[in-house]
């Protein structure tokens, strides 16, 4: 199977990212995210983990879908497909471009908080959880059909999960 990605270091010294090796539309699938299910009272370091549930997560692979950043003004998108999580385009992408997502629309039971340095001009700044987004920015990513937590589960699901997980 032909990788249409690459693994490479990012500009400005933001680490590594993966990035396009060839043009992608909306809508295009580009790769799957693995790891085992990990309850969350189960991690420490929240570090490359993706929320697939109330209280569950992947864990971290060591491959690239460990690398792909976040963004403020993101390409791609996750989404819940047959049992899975994967990447899937959400803007037109060119060769050589960054693949990203913005990690506040499935980080809901995530205790984490960071700076940004995504680049963008329409950078928030620090990252944080859904709750944190600003109200528009919710509305738009759920219209677009961008938070697959959303997809499965309520609100109130995701809360009572939380609220679980803190007794």
């Amino acid at each position: 199977m032909t990788r249409h990605y690459y693994i490479n270091e990012c500009p400005g010294g933001r680490g590594r990212g993966v990035f396009a090796n060839r043009a992608f539309v909306p809508g295009e699938y580009i790769l799957s995210f693995s790891g085992k299910h990990t309850p969350i009272h189960e991690i420490i370091d929240f570090t490359h983990y993706l929320q697939v549930a109330p209280g569950m997560f992947l864990s971290p692979t060591g491959k690239e879908d460990d690398f792909v950043n976040h963004s403020c003004d993101p390409n791609c998108a996750v989404y819940f497909e047959n049992g899975g999580a994967v990447l899937r385009a959400v803007a037109h992408i060119a060769r050589n471009d960054e693949l990203s997502f913005d990690y506040g629309t499935v980080m809901f039971s995530e205790p984490t908080t960071f700076h940004c340095e995504c680049g963008s001009p329409k950078c928030r700044g620090l990252i944080g959880s859904f709750y944190t987004l600003p109200e528009t920015l919710r509305h738009y990513y759920l219209t677009k059909n961008m938070v697959p937590l959303l997809n499965h589960y309520t609100l109130e699901e995701l809360r009572l999960a939380e609220n679980t997980q803190a007794i």
